[in-house]
C-alpha cells in the first residue's frame, strides 16, 4: 500500500428502490466524506461501522423500523476499497390510530373537507414521517391562503410503539375564525375606482381567500392599463378580523407602438404595424389601431374599446376598417363599419355584432360591388390548462351571421360556420391532434354573396396539399370563387425529440363546395415542429393524394388553441 496515495472507496447500496437509496446516501458518512482529502483506510473503517445505524435512521423517516443490514467493506486492489450494504427494510410500521381533531370555522370549510378527504394517514396505512410533515404543511398553507391567520396546533404528536408495532398519530387544530376582506385600496390616478372595482371578485364581508387576490392581479395584469400591479393585504386593525386590501398601480405609457415582420405560405412576406393607447380617459376606453401588408394585399384596422358590464370579459368595440385581398387572379376590396359586444357567458365567449360592409371586386372579368348589413353571433370555448404549447386541449368555434335586402343587404341571407379543434397526449412527447370545419351559406341569390364571405379551402390551416383559397367552384378562367359550403376535417400525429423540436404526419381531406355530397379533395405530408418562446412553428411538406399536384411547403407559426 502507498503510504502517500488517497484511498478511494465505491459505495455500493443493493435491494434498495431510489427513493430510499438516494436517502440512505445522504445519511452515510462514508459517501459524503468519500472524496474528503482527510480520507484514510482507518477513518474508511469507522466511518463503515457507524453505517449501520445511520442506514436505520435514514429508512426511519419512510416507516421502516425493522430493516435488515448486511455490510461489508474489502480492499480490491492498493487504496481502491469497496463498501457493499444489502438493505431490507422490512415491512413499514402501520397506522395505529390517528387521532386528528379540529375546532374553529375551518371544520365547516368545504376545501378542508377536501384535503381531509385525500390525506393517506388512516389507520392501517403504512406510516410515513415525510406524509405526516407534509399533511401538516397543507393544513398550515390552507390557514394562510382561506384567512384563518389565528390557527394553531394545540397537540401534535407520534407515538411509535416498536414492541406492538404500530404507530399513533395524535393532532389537534385550532383554526380560529375566518378572516375577511375589508376595504379594497387603490394607489393611482388614472382610472376611474369604480371601475378598478368591478375588476374583483369579492366585496368587503367577503371571506378572505388569496386565491381571489391572485386574480385581481391578473385581471389588472390583463386589464393592460398598468405596466406594475401589486395586490397585498393591509395590517389588520386592533381586535377586527377584515384585513384591507391594498392595490398599487403603475400606469403603462399612453402611446404603445408594435412592429412585425414574418412569413406564412399563404400570406407570404408580410409587415405589420400597431398603435395602441392603453387608456384615453380615465373610464378605462382605449384605442388599437393595426396596419399589415403581405404579398396577397393589406388590412387596416382602428378598434375604439369600452369596458361594459363585468371589464374583465365584457367591452363594446366600435370598429372601422379595409381589406385588400387577392382570390386567385383578382383583387377584392372590402370596408366595413361596425359595433360588437364582447362578453363572457360562463365558461363561453359571446360575440354579438352588427357590420355595416361594402365590397369591390371582380367577377368573370367584370367590376361588381356588394353592400351588406350583417348581424351577427358567435360564441368560442377553450378546454385546457394552457393556450400556446397544449398537451391535452379542446377549441370550439361557432358563428352565425345573416342580411336581409329589406334592411340595406342585396339580398337575403344566413350563414354557419363551426371549427373544433382537439389535441390529446400519451406521454409527454407524443400527441394526436384532430381538427374539422364545416360551414354553409343560404342566400335567394348566391351570385350577390361578395368572396369575403365565401368559403374557400385550400392552405397552411387547410388541405395542406393545395396552394391557399385554390380550391372550390371555378369560373370560365380556372380560379376558385367561392362556395356555398365547407367540409374540412384533419388527423395529425407529432412525436417531439426533446422539449423544443419534434416531427409530425398529417392527413387533410375536404372542399369548398356548393353541396355536401360533392367529392373532397385530400392531401397528406410530413412536417418538423419548434416549440419557439411566441408559439409552435410548424413547417409542413404537403402533397395531394386526389390529384398530380407539386409538393407544396407551408410555414405557419401560432398558439395551439
Amino acid at each position: 500500500m502507498n503510504a502517500n496515495a488517497q484511498p478511494t472507496v465505491v459505495v455500493e447500496i443493493e435491494d434498495l428502490e431510489p427513493t430510499l437509496e438516494t436517502n440512505v446516501r445522504l445519511y452515510l458518512s462514508i459517501e459524503q466524506q468519500k472524496a474528503s482529502p482527510l480520507v484514510s483506510a482507518g477513518r474508511l473503517r469507522r466511518l463503515h461501522q457507524k453505517a449501520s445505524k445511520e442506514i436505520a435512521a435514514a429508512l426511519q423517516p419512510y416507516g421502516y423500523y425493522r430493516p435488515q443490514i448486511e455490510t461489508s467493506l474489502t480492499l480490491e486492489s492498493e487504496d481502491n476499497w469497496r463498501a457493499i450494504y444489502r438493505i431490507d427494510p422490512g415491512p413499514a410500521i402501520p397506522i395505529g390510530s390517528f387521532d386528528f381533531t379540529i375546532i374553529g370555522e375551518m371544520e365547516n370549510d368545504p376545501e378542508f373537507r377536501s384535503l381531509l378527504e385525500k390525506q393517506t394517514l388512516k389507520p392501517g396505512a403504512a406510516f410515513s414521517h415525510l406524509e405526516y410533515e407534509r399533511f401538516k404543511s397543507a393544513l398550515s398553507r390552507l390557514a394562510s391562503e382561506r384567512g384563518y391567520f389565528a390557527a394553531e396546533f394545540i397537540r401534535q404528536r407520534v407515538e411509535v410503539d416498536l414492541e406492538s408495532y404500530s404507530a399513533r398519530i395524535y393532532l389537534d387544530y385550532d383554526s380560529g375564525p375566518r378572516y375577511r376582506f375589508g376595504e379594497l385600496n387603490f394607489s393611482q390616478d388614472i382610472i376611474e375606482d369604480e371601475l378598478l372595482r368591478r375588476y374583483s371578485t369579492f366585496q368587503p364581508g367577503d371571506p378572505y381567500s388569496l386565491e381571489q387576490l391572485l386574480q385581481l392581479q391578473r385581471a389588472l395584469n390583463d386589464s393592460r392599463y398598468f405596466r406594475l400591479v401589486e395586490v397585498s393585504p393591509g395590517e389588520i386593525p386592533a381586535g377586527s378580523t377584515e384585513i384591507p386590501i391594498q392595490v398599487d398601480l403603475s400606469p403603462r405609457n399612453r402611446h404603445l407602438y408594435k412592429l412585425g415582420v414574418g412569413y406564412g405560405t399563404d400570406t407570404e412576406a408580410r409587415a405589420s404595424f400597431g398603435w395602441e393607447m392603453p387608456r384615453i380617459n380615465r373610464k378605462g376606453h382605449r384605442l388599437d389601431t393595426k396596419l399589415t401588408v403581405s404579398g396577397i394585399g393589406y388590412s387596416a384596422e382602428t378598434d375604439y374599446i369600452i369596458p361594459v358590464l363585468d371589464p374583465r370579459t365584457d367591452r363594446l368595440v366600435f370598429s372601422l376598417s379595409e381589406v385588400e385581398e387577392e382570390f386567385e387572379s383578382d383583387t377584392s376590396t372590402w370596408r366595413t363599419l361596425g359595433v360588437s359586444l364582447n362578453h363572457g357567458r360562463g365558461q363561453w365567449r359571446e360575440t354579438l355584432s352588427l357590420d355595416y360592409q361594402r365590397e369591390e371586386y371582380k367577377r368573370e372579368d367584370e367590376d361588381e360591388e356588394s353592400t351588406l348589413l350583417i348581424p351577427g353571433v358567435s360564441w368560442s370555448r377553450t378546454w385546457g390548462p394552457d393556450f400556446i404549447n397544449v398537451l391535452d386541449g379542446v377549441r370550439f368555434d361557432i358563428a352565425l351571421a345573416g342580411g336581409n335586402d329589406s334592411l340595406v343587404s342585396d339580398t337575403d341571407f344566413s350563414s354557419v360556420g363551426a371549427r373544433l379543434k382537439f389535441i390529446t397526449s400519451f406521454g409527454p412527447r407524443d400527441r394526436i391532434i384532430m381538427r374539422g370545419s364545416i360551414g354553409s351559406i343560404t342566400a335567394d341569390d348566391f351570385d350577390k354573396i361578395p368572396p369575403s364571405l365565401r368559403f374557400y379551402a385550400g392552405g397552411a390551416s387547410s388541405v395542406r396539399g393545395y396552394a391557399y383559397h385554390s380550391l372550390g367552384p371555378e369560373d370560365s378562367n380556372g380560379d376558385a370563387i367561392g362556395a356555398e359550403k365547407l367540409l374540412l376535417g384533419s388527423a395529425e400525429y407529432e412525436h417531439y425529440f426533446d422539449d423544443h423540436w419534434g416531427v409530425a404526419l398529417f392527413y387533410d381531406i375536404g372542399n369548398a363546395i356548393d353541396d355536401f355530397s360533392d367529392d373532397l379533395e385530400r392531401g397528406a405530408g410530413f412536417g418538423l415542429r419548434w416549440k419557439s418562446p411566441v408559439g409552435p412553428v410548424r413547417v409542413d411538406l404537403a402533397n395531394s393524394i386526389s390529384e398530380d399536384e407539386d409538393w407544396r411547403l407551408h410555414v405557419n407559426i401560432g398558439p395551439d388553441l
